[in-house]
């Protein structure tokens, strides 16, 4: 048993901050990931997938505008409690609509890695 204590924000390549996570390099995980991520106010990720894994998530506080699709053409907005399941490879991007709340989320995946990929057309019009 490995118990991981919230940590020093992190920057994460798809442009979210990360806190604490259970994984392969924090817990010796073999099949499963979890971390608490946060998105600034105003902020959004760039459009991304997990190459291996299924997400669930689970929203903690403020809100998300989940965009998804082949050309981010399908939308929803998480508030507090909802979970939502994001398959893989599914093209996402998350928005935080609020001028001054961040929006906290946990995510589990069933893979020990973070296994985020920026999609290239995201880092061609970056």
């Amino acid at each position: 048993m490995r118990v991981v204590k919230p940590g020093e924000d992190r920057a994460v390549p798809r442009g979210v901050v990360g806190g604490a996570e259970i994984s392969q390099a924090t817990a010796g995980a073999s099949n499963i990931y979890m971390g608490v991520f946060r998105v600034p106010p105003g902020a959004s990720s760039r459009p991304h997938y997990h190459e291996n894994c299924e997400s669930a998530v689970l929203m903690l506080s403020g809100s998300l505008i989940v965009r998804w699709g082949d050309h981010l053409e399908q939308q929803v907005t998480l508030q507090p409690r909802d979970m939502v399941y994001v398959p893989a490879r599914e093209t996402h991007v998350l928005e935080n609509p609020s001028a001054s709340e961040p929006a906290e989320y946990v995510v589990s995946r069933d893979s020990p890695t973070e296994d985020a990929v920026v999609v290239p057309w995201a880092q061609e019009n970056a």
